[in-house]
């Protein structure tokens, strides 16, 4: 689901000089871009190379990139997905080729950040497993107007988390519930989209819990284990549970981050916004609808 209030706006610069390659970012709620660190920088240049090569392009240039997010990166939000789907776009119009949704979630998806694929598309995207890199791509099933699903960010913490996704995944297949993991993924994905596609909130709301819980327990039980929950995230775990006793059906789902992700419906929006402004652990909410996905707002 792109989100309407979680938001990553870049601004690229084209410069003649090859030794020109600067990446600037102004975090969440602060007033000034900071120059980026190496790494980050480093990840920005494999990415051009990579699209350069994807483009078939022989032409090169510098570039200023400057990036401001909509809330906190490296929290378990989607920082890099939002980042990376936006460049993919920059360097494309950059090296002026036009290139269709599908080229261009398959682009996105080699920059490192696959999930960037599913932020080309418009409102509901899926990301399909394919069977090589030109056949594994993301597209819309759903219009944003399609269901009116809210997505209640619950920031519990700010700061970064201290092990990245990417670092996350190699230690994954050292878990013993790893490939019980990979058994269960195709029923749930299945069952998954079936219940989206027939508006079943119920239903979708437990798969969605089911998955989070099934990701999570890999990652505790790798090895080393790797903890992204926080006390705070179990309290409002619990207090989700006890919300939806209550009938305000909602439910949470947690990606690689202490932050949490509610669900709910239109009709209890303002209910559930209400609960967890009152909830200690709860910094701030950032509220989001359905959207459109990825695209240029300014050439």
């Amino acid at each position: 689901m792109n989100l309407s209030g979680c938001y990553t706006v870049l601004e690229i610069e084209k410069k003649e000089s090859l030794g020109v390659k600067e990446l600037y970012i102004k975090n969440y709620q602060e007033k000034e871009y900071k120059k980026a660190g190496e790494k980050s920088l480093e990840k920005v240049i494999n990415f051009y190379q990579k699209a350069r090569e994807f483009l078939k392009k022989r032409n090169d240039f510098g570039y200023i990139i400057k990036s401001v997010n909509s809330f906190p990166k490296k929290a378990g939000i989607a920082s890099s997905a939002s980042f990376f789907s936006g460049l993919t776009l920059g360097f494309s119009k950059l090296f002026e080729v036009d290139l269709g949704q599908r080229e261009l979630s398959i682009l996105s998806r080699l920059s490192g950040s696959g999930s960037a694929c599913r932020s080309i598309p418009d409102g509901f995207s899926w990301w399909y497993k394919g069977k090589n890199s030109q056949t594994s791509y993301a597209e819309s099933i759903a219009p944003y107007f399609f269901w009116d699903l809210i997505d209640l960010v619950l920031i519990l913490s700010k700061e970064e988390k201290k092990v990245s996704s990417q670092e996350g995944h190699k230690g994954a297949t050292t878990s013993p519930f790893f490939k019980f993991r990979l058994l269960g993924l195709e029923r749930r994905v299945k069952e998954i989209k079936k219940a989206f596609l027939s508006n079943d909130f119920s239903y979708f709301g437990r798969l969605i819990e089911e998955e989070t819980i099934s990701m999570h327990a890999v990652m505790m039980t790798q090895n080393p284990p790797l903890y992204f929950w926080s006390e705070k995230t179990i309290r409002i775990i619990k207090k989700t549970i006890e919300l939806r006793k209550q009938g305000i059906e909602v439910y949470y789902t947690i990606d690689a981050g202490e932050n949490i992700h509610i669900i709910c419906q239109k009709k209890d929006e303002e209910k559930a916004y209400r609960y967890f402004q009152k909830q200690q652990e709860v910094l701030e909410i950032i509220k989001n609808y359905p959207t459109i996905g990825a695209r240029i707002i300014n050439e």
